[in-house]
């Protein structure tokens, strides 16, 4: 029994980083250039929110404002994203997808229904107790991790 506990921890790792490694693979999403994970997600919001400032875009997604303009010129560059001023407020600069743009934001959430549907094919396939057994260990893991990185 012991081994097979130590078979599913690294069943586990090996699971994360898997997941690690295919979201970290730029992808094109529909265009010519490749698109990496913080740029297709900036991509997204700023397409779910048209005429959204940096500091709005640092806030949505949960990140220093810093770390933005960097992101933001790389998407100027590949022609996804134009930026301009606010009428009446100079100060302001807002950002909205190109057309090429729009199309990368589609194939990212297309690219999301199928991996998204895949995962919960085998998800719903659960019964109503092993979702809330395994839905309960997750959540578990998850705080144990939380845990740990707030110890370093």
């Amino acid at each position: 029994m012991v081994e097979q506990r130590k078979e599913m921890l690294e069943s586990f790792f090996r699971l994360s980083r898997k997941s690690f490694e295919a979201m970290k693979q730029p992808k094109k999403f529909g265009t010519d250039k490749l698109l990496y994970s913080s740029e297709i997600h900036t991509l997204d919001m700023i397409g779910k929110h048209p005429g959204i400032t940096v500091t709005e875009l640092a806030d949505r997604q949960g990140i220093f404002k810093s770390a933005l303009p960097k992101v933001i010129h790389k998407l100027i560059q590949k022609d996804l994203v134009y930026r301009y001023q606010e009428t009446g407020n100079k100060k302001n600069i807002l950002l909205e997808l190109t057309d090429k743009g729009r199309i990368a934001v589609q194939h990212h959430f297309e690219f999301h229904e199928t991996f998204d549907n895949g995962i919960m094919k085998k998800i719903n396939s659960l019964t109503p107790e092993e979702y809330l057994f395994l839905s309960d260990i997750l959540q578990e893991l998850e705080q144990y991790i939380d845990h740990m990185e707030q110890q370093e």
